[in-house]
């Protein structure tokens, strides 16, 4: 028998005030219902094993133009904003350059790069971490891995953050035009000079390489296509990588034990990394669309609701993790959600790993349990966009005596 999502008053996902401190109600959510409806047209999905349900389900719940309020042209659509079947032939040709071996080739760039900057934090009184190390490291390692020269790096973060601030994220548009070409024409000529580079003899063997070799259905792919997704590269692991290395060094500056324990044994780093994912995800919640008529857990969802799956919420289901609240480090084989799951697990989760790990390896062996701080008087406060999760700043000083 069908059973009706309780109805849930004065909750707007879409605030980052928010979203971010749903803890609380999403427990009580949990114990009391599978689903619960924020809005007529959206529905919250709470539970870990509801939201693998969904996340692992494309044809019931589709993901075509994410997050963005207007219909956008398939050529145009970035990895995450496709269904079938056009969407598992173009991941096919993206894993190509997210293999294994791929990830692993960047570790040294990643291990030299973390260190390199946190030797210039070292040699100051005080440091801002988010901007100076947290933010800096995944764009360098995406930039790196993507081909493009560091000479560029600076003007390719400004325009993508640029970009990621701007109406485009919502209605594929600004004020300049539409489309990625439209609206940031400088940025869109920057990619396709690189494809076109990565097509002459004796380009280097590079992530828009592969791409540019690429083809779907027996045909190059077109310059729209490669332009989208060497933007999703870059774009895509932009803030999130950022979000997980904050989280991670802003519980190491409060848990000097936690500092203690990575700096005397570093193979717990990997645990470390995993379970910061879980607690804290980058990512809150990402947005389904129910393609027809269906039930989820007995309740009704007519085609073309909105079906939030509340990761931050599954992260902590009593039901999958023992002391489900408590950051532990004996959790063994990751089941968190945070890079999503099913058709759309997110395809660099294997680059913003290998980040993080050696982002907080270099950081619990580069100082000692104490030598830096959080600022006197500073307050926490998250990056404000409504379904990121995250410390906007991590104001450090150096501990009087420390070595330099």
């Amino acid at each position: 028998m069908a059973a009706e999502a309780p109805e849930i008053a004065g909750i707007d996902l879409f605030d980052h005030r928010q979203s971010q401190n749903l803890d609380a109600r999403t427990r009580e959510w949990r114990a009391a219902s599978p689903i619960v409806r924020l809005q007529p047209d959206l529905v919250y999905v709470a539970r870990w094993q509801d939201c693998w349900e969904v996340l692992r389900d494309p044809a019931r719940f589709g993901n075509a133009n994410g997050f963005k309020r207007v219909e956008v042209p398939e050529e145009e659509r970035m990895l995450g904003e496709m269904d079938p079947p056009r969407h598992p032939l173009l991941r096919r040709v993206m894993r190509s350059g997210f293999t294994r071996a791929a990830v692993a080739r960047e570790q040294p760039f990643a291990r030299a790069r973390a260190e390199r900057l946190l030797d210039a934090i070292a040699a100051k009184p005080g440091a801002e971490l988010v901007g100076e190390f947290c933010d800096q490291l995944p764009n360098d390692v995406s930039l790196h891995m993507l081909g493009v020269p560091e000479r560029d790096a600076a003007q390719i973060v400004c325009w993508a953050k640029e970009l990621l601030h701007s109406d485009w994220p919502a209605l594929n548009r600004t004020a300049r035009g539409a489309g990625l070409a439209g609206a940031f024409p400088e940025f869109a000529a920057y990619l396709d000079g690189l494809v076109a580079a990565r097509r002459a003899p004796g380009a280097p063997d590079d992530l828009i390489a592969r791409l540019a070799r690429s083809e779907l259905g027996g045909a190059p792919l077109s310059p729209t296509v490669l332009r989208a997704l060497a933007a999703h590269v870059i774009l895509g692991g932009f803030s999130t990588s950022t979000n997980l290395l904050g989280s991670l060094l802003y519980r190491l500056l409060r848990e000097p034990a936690l500092h203690a324990r990575l700096r005397a044994r570093p193979a717990l780093v990997a645990a470390a990394v995993e379970e910061s994912l879980r607690l804290d995800p980058p990512v809150l919640f990402v947005l389904r669309n129910a393609m027809r008529d269906c039930e989820l857990r007995g309740v009704p969802l007519a085609a073309g609701q909105r079906v939030a799956v509340g990761i931050a919420s599954a992260n902590r289901d009593e039901r999958v993790f023992d002391d489900a609240e408590s950051y532990r480090l004996d959790r063994g084989a990751p089941r968190h959600l945070s890079f999503s799951g099913g058709a759309h697990l997110c395809i660099g989760a294997g680059v913003a790993r290998l980040v993080a790990r050696e982002a907080l390896r270099a950081f619990a062996l580069r100082f000692e349990v104490g030598e830096l701080a959080l600022a006197p008087g500073f307050e926490v406060r998250g990056v404000p966009v409504f379904l990121e999760n995250g410390p906007e700043r991590l104001e450090v000083r150096r501990a009087r005596g420390a070595r330099g």
